[in-house]
């Protein structure tokens, strides 16, 4: 039979019909057939044994399994001892530490010897250990901007301006226009502040729901289904464009910018990326990157304590709230606000005393996006698309507001 066997194998080289090969080695074609079935079943049983089965050292008792493929691989031998650390795992075990890494093993006791088990993952190539390297060492390339603004022409007594632009919502459903709105929005306010005061230093708010959505799938980041006009790449990628753009036209008309990050609701990990991603993109030695990720933040201008949230945390209790965490900055002012949004709505409130008119004030600024689904169906509608700028006077605090309503 094996000789037969032999004989059928060297006729798979012919490539002929079974009749022939039978007639050649004077057997029915049926035999022929059913001979040569099992040669290919007997071939393809050893060439799986060997692709999966472990292959044994032959110098040792060592076994093992590698998969090439994931980099992966599992090492198995016997010895007469326990062995007591990696370094004797990997002697006993021959791992070739140039190529492999120990990175788990296990000892279990078989009657009079050990069976010492281990899982070894392969050392990257030299390629990308330089490409590693090459990332931390590498320094982005940074915009830079000049840190002469426009002068004002008619004034040099030094103000304060606040442009707090929060709920943008870019990528959200209705929102095609928003890039142009909101430029034209920075613009006409910038704009109209330079030409009547100068101005010292303005804050510009970055984030509270600058962006739709938080996911790929077009969630929150609380997992809040929405609707939107894009995915979360290309809302990213809008806003971003829209920032940078903002930040280097804003700091034209100002002495000192100071950008204030404020996470939001819908993008609290996004938004935080971004504005991270600006600081490190634009190189100005008069700007200042307030970007750490803080619920609330408190800067001070002169006699100002200015006061940045976003709002979805409600409380009757802002004064006290903002008093005992940021006590220095409370008590060195007179005139203090604090500014908010989230509820795209124009909304103010102020906290009386008993000596001073307004100890506090608190602002719930409008939003420029559109609204979508969610608002019509919960009738939060009739809101008008604003944006507005605050100057405030070194003493007197706030002296104007401007506003520019989108169409």
């Amino acid at each position: 039979m094996t000789n037969i066997k032999k004989q059928i194998s060297e006729t798979l080289k012919w490539k002929k019909h079974p009749s022939y090969c039978a007639a050649k080695l004077n057997i029915t074609e049926k035999q022929y057939i059913k001979l040569k079935k099992q040669l290919l079943q007997e071939r393809k049983k050893q060439k799986k044994k060997q692709k999966y089965l472990e292959q044994v050292s032959n110098d040792s008792n060592v076994t093992e399994t590698i998969d090439l493929e994931n980099g992966t691989g599992k090492l198995s031998g016997t010895f007469n001892h326990e062995p007591k650390s990696a370094e004797e795992i990997i002697s006993l075990l021959k791992i070739d530490t140039n190529k492999w890494k120990l990175y788990q093993y296990w000892n279990k006791k078989m009657g009079d010897h050990w069976r010492v088990s281990a899982l070894i993952s392969q050392i990257k190539n030299p390629e990308q250990k330089l490409f590693e390297n090459l990332l931390k060492n590498w320094v982005p390339r940074k915009y830079k901007i000049s840190n002469l603004p426009f002068r004002n022409k008619f004034t040099n007594d030094p103000h304060c301006a606040v442009i707090s632009l929060q709920d943008i919502h870019f990528g959200k459903e209705g929102n095609d226009t928003i890039d142009k709105d909101f430029e034209d929005t920075v613009k006409n306010l910038v704009q109209r502040a330079h030409a009547i005061h100068h101005i010292e230093k303005m804050y510009f708010v970055v984030g509270g729901d600058l962006i739709n959505m938080d996911t790929f799938s077009g969630t929150t980041t609380g997992g809040t289904p929405l609707d939107n006009c894009m995915g979360a790449t290309e809302a990213y990628v809008q806003a971003f464009d829209a920032m940078h753009w903002a930040i280097t036209y804003i700091k034209s008309f100002c002495e000192e910018l100071v950008i204030v990050y404020v996470p939001g609701n819908h993008d609290r990990l996004s938004s935080f990326h971004l504005a991270h991603a600006l600081s490190e993109s634009i190189e100005c030695n008069s700007i200042t990157w307030d970007v750490s990720y803080e619920e609330r933040k408190v800067h001070v201008w002169k006699d100002n304590f200015n006061a940045f949230e976003h709002g979805d945390k409600r409380s009757k209790n802002n004064p006290l709230i903002f008093a005992s965490e940021y006590p220095k900055q409370w008590g060195a002012t007179t005139n203090r606000t604090l500014f908010k949004g989230h509820i795209h709505t124009d909304r103010k409130v102020e906290y009386m005393t008993s000596n001073e008119t307004a100890g506090f004030i608190e602002k719930t600024l409008p939003s420029l996006g559109k609204a979508d689904y969610y608002h019509h169906s919960n009738k939060f509608t009739g809101n008008r698309r604003s944006g507005k700028l605050e100057i405030q006077h070194p003493t007197m605090g706030n002296i104007c507001v401007l506003t520019y309503q989108a169409l």
